[in-house]
């Protein structure tokens, strides 16, 4: 076995025992009660989840609003000019590929099945008082979406990944960890003491959490996509064997590396994407699609800050605690792992180049496919084409997810290509995760090191152990919760991140000031010398 230890100053790639020991307790009491216990944690975790919502959930709508904030400051000011990496860096990743990294790994494979599925639920869940299944609602549905999968997820990617590449790549600081990017507000002691370990262990409980919730979304999806297919029913076993078969490509991936692996991978499915969005285009109801992505667009911009902070407080409207909260939440439990992994594929970028690219390219890769699936959604339920909705009342979100697709032409290839692509993005966001979550547990990395394969398998089995709990307890009410207690985790390393931040770059100055300077100081020795030569 290679030895992992190098001499001081170099990396040293063995896992740090006070981080992985703690975390990886936690995951397993927590797996053990809900494979062993299913209906009995399922109510504790419901009732703890109501009470947490319902206290703390509207704050996060003003932190969200805040990231949203921060972004556009960043990037319009001088910070925007930042470089990650020396200042002739050239980017590590050519621009299609980094950009179909972030967007893989930042909507995973729930981004299919949202963009089907949360159509039909704001139908029947009274978006601004829309009574159900009115005119009214079906405007709402579409703007909805665009506003969750929009501004609501992407700033909080971007906003984390500043300090961070900063540090690794600008500063050179050997670990890529959140309580590393802490430094700076919380200053060395701590970070290399108890309280860095604890912010370590709650971003990997946190974001195993999160990853739960995309898991027991897409499992369920590709079991029922394949069983109408091949006319079997749909079974817990079927969803083992596909979490064994992404766990097969997952393991590939992490044999590859991440510039063979998840690269390729996610290369390979944003194409298969964009296939299956221009085939549905192409053969649904065009002209419905753009004229409804059109309304929705206007509807969300027009409408954006009434939507954004809409909580209901005179009527018993749960719509946005159980969505535009939910959603805020659950992004907020993604932010520190996007920004571990966009810090990771990002040298040689600027500050404006992650923030610009990343949020407007993530939001335009979301739009595209929201806007496709869930205008074709939307028409065959309004038509009479599809009762999607009374599959989802009677069935589920992955039986309706199923009869939708059903009513596109060639629906055996469009189902086949959509189990291919599901399987894909959920083994390229278990890669992902591991990746990241090894990082933060590893003894000390250096640019140009990766954490041990085994290290990442370790990860990536424990990632498979809360799949299987999130699938025992079964619904969405579940993954719902786990990415609420996610995003409940997150906030602390997210808020001790983003001041850092403001500390590092306090006394930057952007490159005209620099030159400024550097002129004056020349003139002023001119002078200086003119005088003494007088």
């Amino acid at each position: 076995m290679a030895d992992t230890r190098t001499p001081n100053g170099m990396a040293d790639l063995r896992p740090d025992m006070r981080i992985l020991v703690p975390a990886a307790i936690v995951l397993l009491v927590i797996i053990g009660s809900s494979v062993l216990f299913p209906e009995r944690s399922q109510a504790i975790l419901s009732s703890m989840y109501g009470a947490f919502v319902n206290a703390t959930g509207t704050w996060y709508l003003w932190v969200t609003f805040a990231m949203i904030c921060l972004s556009a400051f960043f990037a319009m000011s001088k910070y925007g000019d930042i470089k990650f990496g020396a200042p002739d860096e050239k980017p590590e990743f050519n621009t299609y590929s980094w950009l179909a990294m972030m967007f893989c790994s930042g909507v995973a494979g729930a981004v299919m099945f949202w963009s089907i599925v949360e159509p039909l639920w704001d139908l029947i869940s009274l978006p601004q008082y829309a009574e159900p299944m009115s005119r009214e609602a079906f405007e709402w549905s579409l703007a909805y979406v665009m506003l969750h999968w929009g501004p609501v997820t992407w700033p909080w990617y971007v906003i984390v990944a500043l300090p961070i590449c900063y540090m690794f790549h600008t500063q050179k600081k050997p670990v890529l960890r959140i309580s590393s990017a802490a430094e700076p507000f919380l200053g060395k002691s701590r970070v290399d003491g108890w309280l860095g370990k604890f912010i370590e262990v709650f971003f990997i409980i946190g974001l195993m959490f999160s990853n739960a919730a995309v898991m027991g979304v897409s499992l369920p999806i590709v079991n029922h996509a394949l069983a109408s297919t091949f006319g079997f029913e749909p079974s817990f076993g079927m969803e083992l064997v596909i979490l064994g078969v992404s766990a097969v490509i997952f393991t590939t991936s992490v044999c590859a590396g991440l510039k063979k692996g998840i690269k390729i991978l996610s290369d390979v499915n944003v194409l298969i994407a964009l296939s299956m969005v221009a085939f549905t285009f192409i053969v649904g109801p065009t002209t419905f699609i753009v004229d409804n992505f059109t309304n929705a667009f206007g509807k969300m911009t027009g409408n954006f800050f009434e939507m954004l902070f809409w909580t209901a407080p005179f009527e018993a409207n749960s719509f946005p605690k159980d969505w535009t909260v939910f959603y805020a939440l659950w992004m907020a439990s993604y932010g520190p792992f996007m920004g571990l992994f966009i810090a990771r594929i990002s040298r040689g970028r600027t500050v404006r180049e992650v923030i610009m690219m990343g949020i407007f390219g993530g939001i335009a890769g979301s739009f595209l496919i929201h806007g496709v699936f869930g205008g074709f959604t939307l028409h065959q339920q309004w038509t009479g084409a599809v009762d999607a909705v009374g599959v989802l009342k009677a069935s589920g979100g992955p039986a309706a997810l199923v009869a939708v697709l059903n009513s596109l032409p060639g629906s055996v290839i469009v189902l086949i290509g959509y189990c291919v692509f599901s399987t894909i993005f959920l083994a390229t966001s278990v890669d992902s995760c591991a990746y990241v979550i090894s990082c933060a547990a590893t003894t000390k990395l250096v640019p140009g090191t990766e954490p041990t394969r085994g290290h990442r398998f370790f990860w990536a089995a424990m990632q498979a152990g809360l799949a299987l709990a999130a699938i025992t307890l079964g619904g969405l009410g579940p993954v719902k919760i786990f990415a609420n207690f996610a995003g409940a985790l997150m906030l602390i390393p997210i808020t001790f991140v983003v001041i850092s931040w403001f500390k590092m770059i306090k006394g930057y100055k952007a490159p005209a000031e620099r030159r400024e300077e550097r002129v004056e100081s020349v003139a002023q020795t001119v002078t200086a010398q003119a005088g003494a030569g007088e």
